[in-house]
Order: C-alpha cells, then structure tokens, then sequence
C-alpha cells in the first residue's frame, strides 16, 4: 500500500495523520525589520505558490530529521532551520549572508539552532559531523557545484544523507516565464544526478510542484494507492503523475546507505487556504473588474445617446454657420466693390470740383478783363479819352520806334 502524508506546521512533531490545524499553526514571529525581498532567498512574509513550495519542503522532512544532527546549507532567513529544530537534535544553519545570519539568530532563536556566517563550498563545520545536509533551492545559484557537493559529503557521517533541491530546468525555465537571474546554473534531471553520482550513488527521488487540482482522500487512515486523474476529451483518464514536475527533491547517500523514505504523495496545507484564498480574490477582482467595465460600458452607451442629438445639432450649426459664412463673404465682396465705386467717385469729384475751381477762376478773371475792356471803351468814348487819344497814339508810336 502506498504511504500518503499531509504534511503541517503545527506542534513540535511531524504527523501525517494530524488533525487539520489552527489558521495560527504557521509561526508568526516579526522581529523589528523583515529582510527585504529581492528575489534570491524566500520569506515567509511572501504568499503564493513560492510560500507552499518552501515550506512544503521543510515540512515533509520533520520526521527524517528526528534526533538527527542537521546541516541547513544556504539557510537564508532561517524559518525552515527552525521549523527542522522543533524535531532534529541539532541544527547548524550556514548562510554566506552575515545580514541573514544575524536575523535569523534574533527571529528563531532555539536551543539547539546555531546559526553560522559560511559558504557552502567552505563549511565551517568539522568532517564527519553532521547526520543530514538539507540544501534545498541551492545548487542553481552556484558555478561550483560539485565543490560543493565535496563539501557535503565531507561534512557528512559515512552513513549520512544528503537531501537536496533543484528546479528542473525544462520546466522551470525553458517552458516559458522569465529567468531568475539569481541562478547560474539550472539543472534537468540527467545533469542533476550525473553531478550527484559521483558522491551519493544511492539516490531516492521525488517530484515537486504546485498543483490546482481537487483532492479526495480516504477519512480513518485507511488508503489505496494514490491515482492521478485528469479529464481530456470529457473522459477520465489515469496519468502516471499529477504534473510536469517544477521542482526535484532528491535524497542521496553513500552506497549502501539505506534511504529515508518520504510518503508517495505529501500534500501540504498551511491551514488557512491562503492559496486558494489569493485565488479566490484574484477571482473575484476579476469579475468586479469585469462589472465595472459592463457598468462603464453602459454608462458609455448612454453619454453616446445623449451625444447623438447633440452631435446632430452641432453638425446642423456647423451647416447653417458655413451658410452664413458664405452669405458673409459675398457681403463682404460687395461692400468691397461698393467701397472701391465709392472711392472712384470720390475721385472723380474731386478732380471735377478741381475742375470747376478752375474755370471759376477763370470766369472771374475773364469777367475782370471785360470790366476792364468796358471801362477803357467808356473811357476812349468819352470826351476825355477823344482829346487824349491823339496824345496816347503819338507816344505808342515812338515807343515802338526806339
């Protein structure tokens, strides 16, 4: 029969029949200062799928790891050593960041959990000390990735396990997203256990993702072997397992080393459907957003209609104006040419009033001249002029003699 496990946080013991527990289960601990999220080490503060697959991780070995001695490789911010010491004898948790160390000795603080200042290709811990190395999501950050599996085996007892993570490039990667550029190197699963061969031949491994699926098991601890079911074509078929896995766990030892086993399927909840519950959310923000754009639509349609009059009126305007524009522009074109009549007459004017000013002009010398002409005819015609004439006709004759 296949062993299935649910695993929890909760209490100080793994139990994979446990009762589901308290929304408060998760350890709540808030220091002074979270660590800053940037994407290389997780946090708890951070929900989503990432939360289920860290987590999960440590959860499910709580039992392995029972009265052992337990190495916690690149540590980061300390939750899972801490979750590891509620069940293990000791936890040393090496980091190489003095600033996660340091938080992490103040936020799980623990009896037997020493957290130390390390790399994971340079342990600072004695040979053959060391019962399980946990390393997960470690080995894609590092170049030097059979010096650390060295390291590992080192470090370890002749029969000690090492349990170890890595995201299975094809599918982490290469299938689409965008790539963590904190990773230096990923791994399929052939490269994987070629690098793990050399140093822990004995190997055990597990696929791991986050899956949106309906779960039905069996209440009173009695179980089948578990079946993996789809839908295609609007009929049921068996799959070999519940997906592509994102993520390989692996657990390796020297040969002949008897293994650790996990449960054949580990379901992890954190008891308070947080998941599913961001789904839910992020559902219903959906279709309040899709409301509001059917609200903002009608609300649209109905400007629309409103504008349609309007728009009528407008254009109706526009035509009358450009009516009154033209009928302005030949008002204006014939008050230009009245205005251009206007000035010729004007002109014409002037020039014939010039005109007649200057035959009064010469009326009134003609006139003059007459009244001269009269007065010299009276003059000659009177006897005066008859005796003097004589005297006026001899001095105009020798004055044009001279």
């Amino acid at each position: 029969m296949a062993e299935t496990g649910v695993a929890r946080i909760e209490g100080s013991a793994y139990d994979p029949c446990a009762a589901p527990p308290r929304p408060s289960a998760i350890p709540t601990l808030t220091p002074e200062s979270p660590l800053d999220f940037t994407g290389e080490r997780f946090l708890p503060e951070v929900r989503g799928a990432i939360y289920y697959e860290h987590w999960h991780r440590y959860a499910v070995l709580a039992e392995v790891v029972a009265g052992k001695r337990v190495l916690d490789a690149a540590s980061g911010e300390g939750y899972g050593s801490h979750l590891l010491a509620r069940t293990a004898a000791q936890v040393t948790a090496v980091d190489v960041s003095p600033d996660a160390v340091a938080y992490a000795t103040r936020r799980y603080p623990r009896p037997n959990l020493e957290y130390v200042v390390g790399s994971v290709t340079a342990l600072p811990v004695a040979s053959g000390s060391i019962d399980v190395v946990v390393s997960f999501e470690t080995i894609e950050h590092l170049a030097a990735q059979a010096e650390m599996l060295a390291e590992f085996r080192r470090v370890l007892t002749a029969d000690g396990v090492l349990i170890v993570s890595s995201p299975n490039r094809p599918v982490y990667n290469e299938a689409g997203g965008e790539a963590n550029h904190f990773h230096v190197r990923e791994l399929d699963r052939d490269e994987l256990a070629a690098l793990l061969a050399p140093q822990f031949p004995q190997q055990a491994w597990y696929a791991q993702r986050v899956v949106a699926q309906s779960a039905l098991w069996a209440e009173g601890g009695v179980a089948g072997a578990p079946a993996c079911l789809a839908l295609a074509d609007e009929a049921p078929v068996v799959a070999a397992a519940p997906a592509a896995p994102m993520y390989f766990v692996v657990i390796a030892a020297a040969p002949g080393v008897a293994l650790p086993g996990l449960p054949a399927l580990s379901l992890f909840d954190d008891g308070a459907l947080s998941l599913w519950r961001d789904y839910a959310r992020a559902i219903t923000r959906e279709r309040t957003l899709a409301w509001d754009e059917l609200a903002a639509r009608k609300i649209a349609e109905e400007r629309l209609a409103e504008l349609v009059p309007a728009l009528n009126a407008l254009s109706s305007a526009r035509e009358a104006n450009a009516v009154l524009t033209g009928r302005v522009g030949e008002l204006e074109a014939g008050l230009n040419q009245a205005r251009e009549q206007a000035q010729a007459l004007a002109t014409a004017l002037a020039t014939a009033t010039t005109a007649r000013a200057e035959a009064d002009a010469a009326l009134q010398r003609e006139r003059a001249e007459h009244v001269d002409t009269r007065k010299r005819l009276a003059y000659r015609e009177s006897v005066r002029g008859w005796l003097r004439y004589p005297l006026a006709a001899v001095r105009q004759r020798l004055a044009s003699d001279r």
